[in-house]
């Protein structure tokens, strides 16, 4: 039972942050009955000089960030601009009522989110990309910068994904998915019990990814304890501190965020534990990302490089493994799909599966309608853009780029929102041209090309044995990432 010192503490706490949120309710008030006159004249600035601005968005900023916050935040996306008819819209955000930025848009065009990320002046936004920082215990990542300091490491680490180290790391997922198969799925099979898809595919690409680029073998133990620490660590870092910035301020106070700095000293733990077998190794493997990372000189001390070892393990497991189990779920779904990509199967040896035009389109295409990184990339423009629409998008806006809007686009894909693998025999160049799962410009991911190989391999090597059949569709959830949560499949012979 709490004493009443405590008690009082808590409740001259509340009274402080009760007193902070009305002095900033207040501001934003007071903005806000000068706003429409400020918009008015600048957006009047803005279309007789250089172009039209975008057209708004119907959210209140509350509602704007409620969504950005919450895992609904795809379809949030998705209503807005079906709403207005637009890819490229505005929205209100509390820093373009205090004048912090120029305009908050969304852009979910191909052509004008590929201008952006391209061009060398648009950067990503500290404030946005920095609360990321508390998963790797205040320590910036290759993941959260911009300029010399993320140039000098995404440099060091490109000799890593080389055609050899696809070829070596690709080996090694392809033995983890035959011991999954003959352990984990046999027994399913045998029991006639289903499965979390999502869940099976993260275990086999976090043991695989860490033992490949980290020469680190994890245990089941340790598998379990990281991601369920990981999951802690970055739904406060990354979600709650977002949505109450008191919860920075004021940690002592909220007990959850106490838990997550114990799950980011965790998860550092491990990163420690990878750097410090590396040092007692007698011949590591050369050119591996964390051979890269040991020996890059511009990294100070060990705990700047554990803080790239946590973001790029995290980074190189969760993308592949909800890709892979977003297509299993519409292969399972879809069963003239499945059975066709299953004769295609059966007709070819195990090493010219990655080659079937079938298996590439329902990749490619599961890919399309189901983007682990929906949210995409974000940016603060250097220099004024026009789009291919006529709109201005002036210096100092902050850009959303979500891939959902840019990979669900009506005017690139005929019935966007469905599942048609058959579109891609005959791509137009304006579908190529817009399919970016991996962003674009010199910022996009670097293990697009072992993502990639993984997953042409995981795929049909389960479907090659195997019939799926979906049990339960489960749910769709947004948090940094698209998740098929509790997607229930069961597999026979």
């Amino acid at each position: 039972m709490m004493n009443m010192n405590s008690i009082n503490l808590q409740e001259r706490s509340f009274a402080y942050l009760l007193t902070t949120c009305t002095l900033v309710l207040g501001t934003l008030y007071f903005h806000r009955r000068n706003k429409d006159k400020y918009e008015t004249r600048n957006s009047s600035s803005i279309t007789s000089n250089s172009g039209k601005i975008p057209p708004k968005a119907q959210s209140t900023v509350i509602q704007t960030v409620t969504a950005m916050t919450g895992n609904k935040y795809p379809s949030f996306l998705l209503q807005k601009s079906n709403e207005i008819s637009s890819s490229i819209f505005r929205f209100e955000l509390l820093g373009s009522l205090m004048g912090f930025f120029k305009m908050a848009v969304v852009v979910g065009e191909a052509k004008t989110a590929t201008q952006i990320l391209t061009d060398p002046l648009s950067t990503k936004p500290r404030s946005l990309y920095g609360v990321l920082d508390g998963i790797t215990l205040g320590y910036k990542s290759i993941v959260t910068t911009n300029g010399e300091f993320w140039h000098s490491r995404r440099k060091g680490i490109a000799p890593a994904f080389s055609s050899k180290h696809i070829k070596r790391m690709n080996e090694v997922a392809s033995e983890k998915v035959e011991a999954w198969i003959s352990t984990r799925l046999a027994k399913f099979v045998e029991n006639d019990e289903a499965f979390d898809v999502a869940e099976e595919m993260l275990s086999i690409t976090l043991s695989a990814i860490c033992e490949t680029a980290f020469e680190y073998k994890m245990t089941n133990e340790e598998i379990k304890e990281y991601l369920h620490e990981l999951d802690i660590g970055l739904e406060e870092f990354a979600l709650k501190s977002t949505m109450n910035p008191f919860r920075q301020v004021f940690s002592i106070f909220f007990r959850g965020r106490r838990r997550a700095h114990l799950a980011a000293k965790r998860i550092n733990m491990l990163s420690m534990k990878i750097i410090n077998g590396y040092h007692e190794l007698e011949n590591p493997t050369k050119d591996t990302i964390l051979d890269r990372i040991m020996n890059n000189k511009t990294y100070q001390n060990d705990m700047e490089r554990a803080a790239d070892v946590t973001t790029l393990l995290i980074a190189g497991h969760d993308t592949t493994a909800y890709s892979i189990a977003w297509i299993l779920k519409e292969i399972a779904k879809h069963p003239a799909i499945q059975q066709s990509l299953r004769t295609s199967l059966a007709s070819c040896s195990t090493d010219e599966f990655d080659k079937l035009p079938l298996l590439r389109y329902i990749v490619k295409e599961g890919m399309r309608l189901h983007p682990v990184a929906s949210g995409g990339p974000v940016r603060v423009l250097g220099r004024n853009i026009k789009t291919s629409h006529g709109y201005l998008l002036p210096q100092g806006s902050i850009i959303f780029m979500p891939l959902i809007l840019v990979l669900r686009d009506p005017n690139v894909y005929d019935n966007p929102d469905s599942f048609i693998p058959s579109r891609w025999e005959n791509p137009t160049k304006e579908m190529n041209d817009s399919f970016l799962p991996f962003s674009a410009g010199k910022q996009n991911c670097v293990g697009q090309s072992l993502a990639n190989v993984e997953i042409l391999n995981i795929v049909p090597r389960v479907l090659a044995d195997y019939e799926l059949e979906l049990i339960d569709e489960g749910i769709t959830e947004f948090f940094l990432t698209l998740k098929p949560r509790f997607v229930m499949v069961k597999a026979r012979k």
